[in-house]
């Protein structure tokens, strides 16, 4: 399921735990390196790696995104928003340094207020849609 702070989808989290579904998430960045031609055309501007919201959180916990290369800042904080709701989380990645710096997500916790103030970036924006899905009866799945 495509999970990340612009897209909260709380009730499908809500549902799946009523049921003991463990969610997997995919984009938890948002996909910020997705072909222009896969994006919708209603992109959003506001990139989820560069969002100042997340920058504080990732300042409060000592993430500093000037201080670490490629933002890992900002992916750590992301990626432990979502390991500590209990959804298991598949960032996309290639090279070795980058998947160790993933990892380094279990030296801190998240406040329930960096968790609210998260999940108020909810725009409930999709970046991954598949045009052959646009035709199904129950689009756009809400």
């Amino acid at each position: 399921v495509e999970l990340h702070p612009y897209m909260v989808q709380t009730e499908m989290i809500e549902f799946c735990r009523s049921k003991n579904i463990v969610l997997t998430a995919y984009s938890p960045f948002g996909s910020p390196e997705r072909p222009p031609d896969l994006l919708r055309g209603d992109t959003d501007p506001y990139k989820l790696l560069a969002d100042p919201v997340v920058a504080g959180v990732a300042r409060k916990h000592g993430k500093s995104p000037a201080q670490v290369k490629r933002s890992a800042a900002f992916h750590q904080v992301l990626l432990r928003y979502h390991v500590q709701q209990g959804i298991a989380v598949i960032p996309k990645s290639d090279k070795p340094h980058h998947i160790l710096e993933n990892t380094k997500i279990f030296d801190f916790s998240l406040s329930d207020g960096d968790m609210n103030t998260l999940r108020g970036l909810d725009r409930r924006w999709k970046a991954c849609v598949i045009d052959e899905i646009k035709t199904h009866p129950y689009y756009p799945f809400e």
